[in-house]
């Protein structure tokens, strides 16, 4: 009877330490219901060695807004934005019960980062615009016509440590999944960069 007991006490000890030691699996905690990417035009100056933006008035600002969860545009939605222009890239996103919720972003910024994929270097140019590169905010200057072609936002969520790996220079970087995590937001959209006095 001993026997049955201390092979029972044996059991119930090795089953409890298995559990405690098993990883516990990370929380989504970016549950969004909406995503917008709001475009507004902006004059930049370089005064002692700092740069200002300042919103341009009477321009237009462009919008695009996906939904949840597939993200994707309204049909037909695409984006015309004009060479030797900077534009002022903001992202805004709303959770399930209809809240602002981009602040989430920065509160985990050493978990999150935002690239933009679809132009290279000598069609666009782009600067984060919040301190830990998060890029809910970013500058984007536009130096060459390109046709019709996918722009990218990615709001990757990175692994633990992953984010001191990446350089503000990879913020187009194609092959951005080399930084392992997982997409918060995948947002596709049709782009074009145009001369001034181009009509859409």
């Amino acid at each position: 009877m001993k026997n049955y007991i201390l092979l029972a006490l044996i059991s119930v000890f090795t089953f409890s330490s298995c559990k405690k030691d098993d990883p516990v699996p990370e929380v989504d905690q970016e549950q969004l219901s909406t995503a917008t990417l709001i475009f507004t035009p902006v004059d930049k100056e370089i005064k002692d060695g700092k740069t200002f933006y300042t919103p341009k008035l009477d321009e237009e600002v462009h919008t695009m807004k996906f939904e949840g969860p597939t993200y994707l545009p309204e049909v037909g939605a695409h984006l015309h934005l004009h060479v030797g222009e900077t534009y002022k890239l903001e992202l805004k996103t709303t959770d399930f019960a209809g809240r602002a919720s981009e602040q989430t972003f920065l509160n985990r910024h050493e978990n999150h980062q935002a690239f933009l994929i679809g132009a290279n270097n000598t069609e666009l140019e782009l600067e984060y615009g919040d301190e830990t590169n998060v890029g809910i905010t970013a500058y984007i200057t536009v130096k060459k016509e390109k046709d019709s072609f996918v722009l990218n936002y990615v709001m990757r969520h990175l692994r633990p440590n992953v984010k001191q790996n990446i350089k503000a220079t990879d913020w187009n970087n194609a092959n951005y999944t080399m930084f392992t995590g997982d997409n918060d937001l995948d947002l596709k959209f049709e782009a074009h960069f145009v001369e001034e006095g181009h009509g859409h």
